[in-house]
């Protein structure tokens, strides 16, 4: 499990087993037997050395900010869906610290764009392009991405304006990534 909040998580489960009188053994089988939770920053496959990660459970700008720190890989992330009238400057900025390219779809992709373009980021660092709909964009991403990128669905925003809940976006996620040859 990658990311800073992982090990956080981790560390909990463990405050709570001790106080708990779990013995120390089984909570250590059990972390490494754990390999994760469907659409919470879960690997979804490995292709042509592009490593595909499905955290479709992060529905508001500082979901995807604390994702993004768990890699040092280059990131082609995937952003939008519907938004929540939350900030999305400060995810931005970080994205031009960090990721390579963006590809934007859903309702939100026109506030992302806008909120690129209002914070003048004159040495922009990340290519960005904008698909119609989640299945475009991971047909997009596929066609940048290169051995050694993480392909990133981070989307910061709901799933409401294309499918009905997080989960079914991560399932159709899943689904098209399996099926990239």
């Amino acid at each position: 499990m990658r990311g800073d909040y992982n090990v956080a998580n981790v560390l909990a489960a463990f405050t709570i087993g001790h106080a708990a009188g779990f013995p120390l053994d089984a909570m250590l089988d059990a972390v490494e037997d754990f390999h994760g939770v469907p659409h919470r920053l879960e690997l979804v496959r490995e292709l042509n050395g592009v490593r595909w990660y499905n955290n479709s459970i992060a529905s508001a700008p500082e979901r995807t900010i604390a994702v993004i720190h768990a890699f040092d890989e280059p990131i082609v992330l995937l952003l939008g869906g519907r938004d929540k009238n939350l900030p999305w400057e400060e995810l931005m900025q970080l994205v031009n610290e960090r990721v390579d390219h963006v590809v934007l779809f859903g309702e939100a992709a026109e506030k992302i764009q806008k909120t690129v373009d209002s914070l003048g980021l004159s040495q922009k660092r990340f290519t960005l392009s904008r698909a119609n709909g989640l299945h475009e964009a991971v047909r997009q991403a596929a066609e940048v991405a290169e051995a050694g990128d993480v392909v990133l669905l981070s989307p910061g925003g709901t799933s409401f304006d294309e499918f009905k809940d997080f989960e079914e976006r991560g399932e159709r996620f899943r689904t098209w990534v399996q099926e990239l040859s």
